[in-house]
């Protein structure tokens, strides 16, 4: 029992050949995590804090420091750094599982972490965030498809779907 469980650690914490990044597979996910959190930390709340300051309310000013710890702050953090903590480790899982790298992998583990991460929002949001996932994956599928020739470069083609996912893109901007 504590060879499997010492194995288990070793592959944890062990870099794949396949993989590009310069430490162990489990650093890399738990590092690119904590960053996107972060990030998206520092980006969620400092566009707050400048909503509340363009609109200088003064009964608006004692909401800043509620604002660092805002629910809807740390969740929306949480789908994104969930989103990258599963789509990396599903991608490092992938490449040590198969001994090989594919671009495959990028859209399945893409789909799967955007999926799994969307329980962390409100169902308001959560409605727009999958909508805006379903059409990037489509404009995914068709721009590879394209690459290997199943479907025409035909010029009206492309302009069609040129059309129609930047104007869904639009719309989706206008609501989140």
């Amino acid at each position: 029992m504590n060879l499997r469980i010492d194995r288990f650690i070793q592959a944890l914490l062990a870099k794949s050949q396949h993989c590009q990044h310069g430490c162990s597979c489990f650093e890399h996910v738990s590092i690119q995590g904590l960053q996107t959190f972060k990030y998206a930390y520092v980006l969620r709340t400092a566009l707050s804090l400048l909503q509340i300051l363009v609109k200088f309310k003064k009964n608006k000013l004692k909401q800043i420091p509620k604002i660092f710890t805002s629910k809807d702050n740390i969740k929306f953090c949480l789908f994104l750094s969930s989103y990258t903590l599963i789509t990396k480790g599903l991608h490092c899982l992938l490449r040590n599982k198969y001994e090989q790298d594919s671009p495959n992998y990028a859209f399945y583990c893409g789909l799967l972490g955007g999926m799994i991460s969307l329980s962390f929002l409100k169902y308001e949001q959560r409605k727009f965030w999958a909508l805006y996932m379903i059409v990037r994956a489509l404009d995914t599928r068709f721009h590879k498809l394209q690459k290997y020739f199943l479907i025409s470069q035909l010029k009206q083609v492309r302009l069609c779907h040129h059309l129609f996912f930047h104007a869904t893109d639009s719309c989706l901007c206008l609501f989140l």
